[in-house]
């Protein structure tokens, strides 16, 4: 079936003008000049109204009626009492955006849950507390970062055991993939090459991806989780795409595949709308995300409350993107079993099957 083709904003307002012209002119001509007068300003009034309430009314709606999929979505399988879970996060806040109420379930029905912060967040430099921070800041907001994370896990009721920071270069994820897989890289931010701050699970080792991959492997190895929740690699945040990658490759190699699950948070198009703590909406499944077989994790109420509080100790992070973080405070968490669509589920044109159908490839 052939997509629907999406109108430019211009060409919406130009629609929007002219339904206005004819329904006042029918109008007009049915009811009168004093009435369709008195009614086109009423129009006019509404329509003020509707630009500067847009974003709201159209959050709302948009809100609404994407959260009446969730509803026809599978439940995600709940834990057991032999439960591990392990989080992938690639910041400091991720894990609970992603996943408090899995979290805190599998903790208070006897299973174990292991938080593997990737980086400490050590990039952001508003959250240093000036648009140019000195590198001496953000390797101050890292420290500061890594104890807002233990007093997240503390709020769902979590030991600080549960967390193991790695202390790789934020915003500098996707650089170890690629470039800088064998080379040491250097953070523009911090200035560092290796790992340095206290209380990370190796201190010294250098920035490689080579470095980061044989530790997630270690700690797998370690640990033995018997659920593995990581990013999907559609997420727009390139620390967050890495993250699924190096995850998927450090599974793989102790052919852990079968355990992965995934989750989004960038994704796309100011997901999730409406922003803001909207704790009685249902979180529906991301624009990113379009094709996955999502399946929705109900969260009771009290689970709902500890998530919020979890967010909320991120306190540097809530200064500047709060209305953003507890957008994520909702009926539920969504998972995929699938880091990215199933052919089945995209048009040809989407992935370029149309393009490799019928040919040989190799």
């Amino acid at each position: 079936m052939a997509s629907v083709r999406r109108l430019a904003p211009w060409q919406w307002l130009l629609l929007l003008l002219l339904l206005y012209l004819g329904v006042g002119e029918v109008l007009r001509l049915w009811l009168g000049l004093l009435w369709t007068e008195r009614l086109l300003v009423l129009l006019a009034a509404l329509g003020v109204w509707a630009f500067v309430n847009g974003r709201f009314v159209f959050a709302t709606y948009h809100a609404l009626l994407a959260g009446a999929r969730v509803r026809r979505l599978p439940l995600f399988p709940g834990p057991g009492g032999g439960e591990h879970l392990l989080v992938l996060a690639p910041h400091p806040d991720d894990e609970v955006l992603a996943a408090a109420g899995l979290m805190r379930r599998t903790w208070a029905r006897g299973g174990r849950v292991s938080v593997v912060y990737l980086t400490s967040g050590d990039a952001f430099d508003l959250a240093a507390g000036s648009p140019l921070p000195s590198r001496e800041a953000l390797r101050r907001l890292a420290l500061r970062r890594m104890v807002e994370a233990w007093r997240g896990l503390e709020a769902l009721g979590l030991p600080r055991e549960s967390a193991y920071f790695l202390g790789f270069p934020d915003q500098g994820l996707f650089q170890l993939f690629t470039t800088h897989y064998y080379l040491a890289y250097e953070s523009p931010y911090t200035g560092l090459k290796a790992v340095a701050y206290p209380g990370c699970y190796r201190a010294g080792l250098p920035y490689t991806g080579k470095a980061l991959e044989a530790t997630l492997v270690e700690l797998l190895e370690r640990l033995k989780p018997t659920r593995i929740l990581l990013p999907s690699p559609l997420d727009a945040h390139r620390d967050h795409q890495a993250a699924a990658y190096f995850g998927m490759r450090a599974a793989a190699a102790l052919g852990l595949e079968g355990r992965l699950e995934y989750y989004v948070i960038h994704g796309g198009y100011q997901y999730p709308l409406p922003k803001g703590l909207h704790p009685r909406l249902p979180l529906y499944p991301p624009p990113r995300g379009r094709g996955l077989p999502w399946r929705r994790f109900p969260l009771e109420e009290e689970e709902v409350r500890l998530k919020e509080k979890a967010i909320r100790a991120h306190r540097s992070q809530m200064r500047l993107l709060g209305r953003f973080l507890l957008a994520f405070v909702r009926q539920n968490e969504l998972f995929s079993p699938l880091p990215v669509p199933a052919r089945e589920a995209l048009a040809p044109e989407e992935e370029g099957w149309a393009v490799l159908e019928g040919r040989e490839v190799f």
